[in-house]
C-alpha cells in the first residue's frame, strides 16, 4: 500500500526514497529507544521511509490529550 507522500513524490518524478517495514524499523538501531512507538503507531504489512516513521511519531508527541 503507497502513502499519499509516495503518490506526490511519484507524480512530480522525485527520486523515490528507500521504504521499510513496520519489523524492519523495529529492528533498526536508529529506532532503537523509540521501539514502542513504532510498534503501536504503525502497521503491519505497511511500508514506510524513515522520514514518514518520524513524522508520525511527531505527530502523535504534538497530539492533544482529550
Amino acid at each position: 500500500m503507497k502513502t499519499v507522500i509516495q503518490e506526490e513524490k511519484k507524480e512530480k518524478g522525485e527520486k523515490k526514497e528507500p521504504t521499510f517495514s513496520k519489523e524492519q524499523l523495529l529492528l533498526s538501531e536508529r529506532f532503537r529507544e523509540r521501539r514502542d512507538m513504532i510498534a503501536a503507531l504503525l502497521h503491519d504489512g505497511e511500508q514506510y521511509t524513515i522520514k514518514e516513521a518520524e513524522e508520525r511519531m511527531e505527530q502523535y508527541r504534538k497530539g492533544k490529550v482529550k
